[in-house]
């Protein structure tokens, strides 16, 4: 249900118009990573590296170099970017542009409940039909 939300001037800001093609990839590899994982922009280091096919530590640098994405525990320290742990990598400011892990989990709840009360619903309708048909006369029966 996650998805990832992005500008549709996100190719041409000027952070991300001067990657090369690796970083680029690697760069929105990550951020789908976030998304579907709900990690709220934090990428495990472990993971970097499986982002993208042949991937290659200078486009990692590149990212950091250019403002992208932070070393855990060095965050920028804006309201949007979390300032993550040792062992991890931030990617700048993911939460102006995506929804938290926390809304997520409220919607799907939500979501639940919604449909749990609707099957309820139209469990008690069921059973009232059954219990008006079974009144009824045994030639005015549906078939």
């Amino acid at each position: 249900m996650p998805y990832l939300n992005t500008d549709d001037g996100f190719p041409d800001h000027e952070k991300v118009d001067v990657l090369g093609d690796g970083a680029f990839r690697l760069h929105v590899s990550g951020m789908h990573y976030c998304a579907r994982k709900l990690t709220d922009g934090l990428i495990p280091l472990r993971r970097v590296n499986r982002l993208k096919p042949n991937y290659k530590a200078a486009e990692l640098q590149e990212l950091l170099d250019g403002g992208l994405w932070h070393k855990g525990g060095e965050g920028c320290g804006t309201e949007h970017c979390p300032l993550g742990t040792r062992g991890e990598y931030v990617v700048h400011d993911f939460l102006e542009w995506n929804k938290p892990a926390a809304w997520w989990s409220d919607r799907r709840r939500a979501e639940a409940d919604r449909k749990a009360e609707y099957r309820r619903k139209r469990a008690h309708e069921q059973e009232r039909l059954a219990e008006l048909e079974a009144m009824q006369p045994q030639g005015l029966r549906s078939a």
